[in-house]
């Protein structure tokens, strides 16, 4: 004892003569106290990033099933760009820019889902299932309508969707036959993706995993058949791509309704909410849904207009990107896992009224995230050129991928926090309109309008630099959500 009290004197004095103007006049039990005080404030630092047992199982119990979906869905997108990879550099980007139009078309329905899990994660809270359903059925209408509506332009303007992106014949005409069959498991994503919400707002997290187990078994076996024309399949190339997502969609979504409705699933509706669908009842939905809805179609086209700056640079700046935002996806999904759980946990909480808890648990969760992001990024980091040799691609080409690839690990803690905070504190919280605010001010005010002038004003830009000014927004992004998420304000009861 006598030589920590002759420890902490030292580490006193030594404050007090950097200040020069404090004498060192202490009591031995007001050093003691004071010397203590201040320990104890250390202490507490490192103590919140100890997190208990209980914590981590409730959070795991929820994360790790949607980490492992994503996951799968994740793997899905690489096996199809490695498949794929293996044609060459025009296929790679013609896949990759038809499936920005279905990444428009996900998140708009995505939007839909989202906006409608808000409500249904604090009815789960109350338990009243009447009203998840009449939830669940609004959901399954207007995503089937968003879907034939996408579905109808990928089909007629194929050709079109593709200029939006890059103007070239090769990629042009590999995009149409890949688009032309794909657009019809539109359809089908957006009544797997109404359930799969339904499904994780009731803290079911474990079925749609296994549903993506299914479409990824079939997707890989039914690529690999298609693309190269093994065991008497034709050789379709890039359409044979488009077919094998398109079954294997197929083969997902008639899984997940068999596991619903044949053993009476508490979301298995009747749709007699159909039947009760009123002009209030909308207004409802949409006033928080619609901000969302906004929020995921904004955001998507961001991105997309992300892609537009990457063709600038040329075809292998989109290759380029299209392999590292692949690979990247792998790994941020840990962080949309964590925050997907954060959502469900939160909205729970609010809706059994215990507020203070909520509170406390995004604190807890936005700790752990950030940790996570920083021992991911340190992995992604080192591995990242173990992933080049399965492409098809030139040597310029894969070192450009590497080194995107480290810049993406560099920004992982920032892009998980901020992850984190916008789907999973404030829209779990029902603050939808900061969080759409942030995602905004981040791509459409920040990112886009920097990206499109380093491509006007700096000469020779390479891709390498253009990516890094673009994730300057996810830092503006965690500047933004801090001080909201340490108030109380975004903690918005809605049911």
């Amino acid at each position: 004892m006598k030589k920590i009290i002759k420890n902490l004197k030292k580490r006193l004095k030594v404050k007090l003569k950097r200040k020069n103007k404090i004498q060192y006049k202490r009591a031995d039990g007001q050093l003691i106290t004071h010397l203590l005080f201040n320990l104890q404030k250390e202490c507490r630092m490192f103590q919140k990033f100890k997190f208990e047992k209980s914590f981590i199982k409730m959070l795991m119990a929820l994360a790790i099933p949607i980490i492992l979906q994503s996951l799968i869905t994740a793997s899905l997108n690489l096996l199809d760009n490695i498949m794929v990879g293996k044609l060459g550099e025009s296929e790679i980007a013609a896949v990759g820019l038809s499936n920005q139009f279905y990444m428009i078309f996900f998140y708009s329905v995505a939007g839909v889902g989202m906006g409608a899990s808000i409500f249904m994660s604090q009815l789960w809270g109350k338990k009243d299932v009447k009203k998840i359903h009449e939830f669940l059925d609004l959901s399954l209408l207007i995503s089937l309508g968003v879907s034939i509506f996408f579905a109808a332009i990928a089909l007629i303007f194929p050709a079109d969707i593709i200029h939006i992106f890059l103007n070239d014949p090769t990629v042009t005409s590999l995009g149409v036959s890949y688009l032309r069959i794909v657009a019809v498991s539109y359809i089908l994503s957006s009544i797997t993706l109404a359930y799969s919400m339904a499904l994780r707002s009731t803290a079911q997290t474990k079925l749609p995993m296994y549903g993506s187990i299914v479409g990824i078994a079939f997707n890989g076996l039914l690529n690999y058949l298609f693309i190269f024309g093994k065991f008497g399949a034709p050789k379709m190339g890039v359409a044979g791509a488009a077919l094998g997502t398109t079954i294997s969609r197929t083969m997902e979504l008639g899984f997940l309704l068999f596991m619903i409705y044949n053993y009476n699933n508490v979301i298995a509706t009747k749709f007699h909410g159909l039947k009760e669908l009123s002009i209030k009842k909308l207004k409802e939905f949409f006033k928080i849904a619609s901000p969302v809805i906004f929020n995921d179609i904004m955001w998507i086209l961001g991105i997309s207009t992300y892609s537009i700056a990457y063709a600038k640079l040329g075809v292998n700046a989109t290759a380029t990107m299209q392999i590292a935002i692949t690979v990247n996806n792998m790994f941020n999904i840990f962080g949309i896992g964590i925050g997907a759980a954060s959502a469900i946990i939160i909205g729970n909480k609010i809706g059994a009224g215990l507020k203070d808890e909520a509170y406390s648990l995004s604190i807890k969760i936005s700790q752990f995230g950030v940790l996570l992001g920083v021992a991911i990024g340190i992995i992604f980091y080192f591995i990242s050129p173990l992933f080049v040799g399965v492409f098809k691609i030139t040597p310029e080409t894969a070192k450009n991928v590497i080194t995107v690839l480290k810049i993406m690990a560099f920004f992982i803690p920032a892009r998980f926090y901020a992850i984190i905070q916008v789907i999973g504190t404030l829209r779990g919280g029902g603050d939808v309109v900061y969080a759409i605010a942030t995602e905004m001010i981040g791509i459409w005010i920040i990112g886009i309008p920097m990206a499109f002038a380093a491509i006007h004003f700096i000469p020779g830009l390479s891709i390498t630099t253009l990516y890094f000014i673009i994730c300057l927004e996810e830092l503006v992004k965690c500047v933004i959500t801090y001080p909201r998420v340490m108030s109380y304000k975004w903690i918005r009861s809605l049911v």
